[in-house]
């Protein structure tokens, strides 16, 4: 959009020649800078290409042994009130309900941490999860 508005040529895309202040500064992430709507994250399934991303990287990568051991983490978190146990298992994504995406949501950066994965696919995958 930027190179649209210096070259003066808005009209052949239909955006309006209106600067956007943020482009003053070189080193900004706008989706950094941005907080996940739930609406868009959880309740319309942008979560669960997330976690069927994860897994299918995962899989490839080091094999289907790597979700078996993703199951044994959630399963095995520890009680907390307020907090949900998911005891199925995260592969079969078909039958998880929404509420049960809410509760690992607030686990899935535990579950991940220290999987005995690659360090570079560790951070990125961590980097992805954070709030």
């Amino acid at each position: 959009m930027k190179n649209y508005f210096e070259n003066s040529d808005e009209n052949l895309v239909c955006i309006e020649s209106i600067p956007n202040y943020f482009w003053n500064f070189n080193d900004i992430n706008i989706y950094k800078a941005i907080i996940i709507d739930r609406m868009y994250h959880l309740d319309l399934g942008l979560f669960k290409h997330q976690i069927n991303f994860t897994l299918d990287l995962l899989k490839e990568q080091y094999g289907a042994s790597i979700l078996d051991k993703i199951d044994n983490r959630l399963a095995n978190i520890p009680r907390f009130p307020g907090l949900k146990i998911f005891k199925n298992r995260i592969s079969s994504l078909a039958k998880i309900t929404a509420g049960e995406y809410r509760n690992i949501i607030k686990v899935i950066i535990f579950v991940l941490d220290n999987l005995n994965i690659g360090k570079t696919i560790q951070e990125k995958l961590l980097k992805l999860y954070e709030v």
